[in-house]
């Protein structure tokens, strides 16, 4: 075996640059360089020699958690929802908490200690909620998040975890670079007050339909979070709690939605989530009914029990191009980074509507691609359905009273075949 290998002689990039042109009838090779959204030249190949260093895995086996959000306007009605998504297949559960709640009543039988769960809730639930969840078991997979940063606040009244959320960035267009700088600068914004011993930072995410990218995304995102914590001297782990976009979510042929969804499920899971919530494909027009909400946690188990994505540990790694793209996105997201911070940071950049106008733009942007058919989704401005009847759906766009809006690539087209 080894006499075999020594037949071969080592090649470099050069003669593989070389050896593509030949075989290309001499094709400019410049042609073949593709740039993103967030300016990044993607090669056509990558070797050894665009890694610096040798590759190790950023984090270990990652059996995350499979999660579903419980939206709680009855407390015992949600209570069924949670005990029902335990008993087939979650490991996790979201709770989303927007009114004045019976907690006691809400998780009866819920055995938090056992499993990952993320209460998001408005600030003024949030003592009563702390208090209640003092006095019952919990583990270290519990977290209580009501960051209200992009209104202005930066508050911590837990001392032992920082639990913020960047969804919006993503949900308005923002590219991938300026997405990573945005959250990093969030995540700054809690550092500068939080105590040396916190212990926990639990970063919320949306994750999108660039494959690769996105596995990228969330590596250089647990990179650059480890690094910021490093510079405050602060020992913590990083939990990322990941959900898949609605940014390309369509109500033109929507079973399509499982699809995107799975693809952003994988990325999520092979760019080292902690958790994952997969949306359900009918969540932007339909009441949450059991049997999306069926089909979100089975694609989560499939990638689990059938594709065993969660008994390797960081898959990426040693992967030339994934590499490259994590260090490129690190080293990117980072000079966007000092850039907020040299104007004040978050929140006087979000006061002075920067980042508002880097996130319309970005965004402005993304529709322009979907309308040429750059940017595709099949059966929505590609391969569509002529048969289909499409129906005029009002749609959960949001605007922020940040002034940051989220968008849906989708929207229009459904109102123009639905008229």
């Amino acid at each position: 075996m080894q006499k075999l290998f020594t037949e071969f002689n080592p090649t470099n990039a050069a003669q593989w640059k070389e050896q593509l042109v030949k075989d290309l009838k001499g094709i400019d090779y410049n042609t073949l360089v593709w740039k993103t959204n967030s300016g990044i030249d993607v090669q056509p190949f990558y070797t050894k020699e665009n890694i610096s260093t040798n590759p190790t895995p950023i984090f270990a086996k990652n059996n995350w958690a499979i999660c579903e959000n419980v939206f709680v306007s009855d407390a015992k009605t949600a209570n069924t929802q949670a005990l029902n998504a335990l008993q087939n297949g979650a490991s996790g559960l979201v709770f989303h908490i927007t009114k004045k709640t019976d907690f006691a009543v809400l998780l009866k039988g819920v055995l938090l200690q056992h499993i990952y769960s993320l209460f998001m809730v408005k600030p003024e639930f949030e003592k009563e909620l702390t208090t209640f969840l003092s006095s019952i078991p919990t583990g270290d997979s519990c977290f209580v998040e009501y960051d209200n940063a992009l209104n202005g606040t930066i508050e911590l009244n837990n001392t032992s975890s920082i639990c913020i959320n960047t969804n919006l960035y993503q949900e308005a267009g923002s590219n991938t670079v300026n997405e990573l700088a945005f959250s990093i600068a969030h995540l700054n914004e809690y550092l500068n007050i939080a105590p040396s011993n916190i212990k926990n930072v639990h970063l919320n995410i949306s994750v999108g339909g660039d494959f690769f990218m996105e596995i990228a995304k969330l590596r250089a995102l647990r990179k650059l979070a480890n690094f910021l914590l490093n510079q405050y001297e602060i020992k913590a782990s990083v939990h990322i709690h990941a959900q898949t976009t609605l940014i390309n979510k369509s109500t033109i042929d929507s079973y399509n939605n499982m699809l995107r969804s799975t693809t952003e499920a994988m990325s999520a899971s092979i760019g080292g989530a902690n958790s994952i919530v997969v949306l359900p494909f009918d969540v932007e027009f339909n009441a949450q009914n059991d049997f999306s909400s069926r089909m979100a946690r089975n694609q989560q188990l499939i990638l689990k029990d059938e594709s065993y994505l969660n008994v390797v540990a960081d898959m990426a790694a040693g992967s030339y191009y994934i590499e490259t793209l994590t260090e490129t996105l690190c080293e990117k997201a980072w000079e966007q980074f000092k850039v907020i911070e040299s104007k004040g940071g978050l929140l006087a950049c979000l006061k002075s509507n920067y980042i508002q106008d880097i996130i319309s733009k970005d965004a402005e942007t993304l529709i322009q691609q979907f309308k040429e058919g750059k940017l595709v989704l099949v059966g929505v401005n590609k391969f569509q359905n002529k048969n289909e009847e499409v129906k005029s759906v009002k749609r959960k766009n949001t605007s922020h009273s940040s002034g940051i809006k989220t968008i849906n690539l989708s929207e229009s087209l459904e109102q123009q075949l639905a008229n």
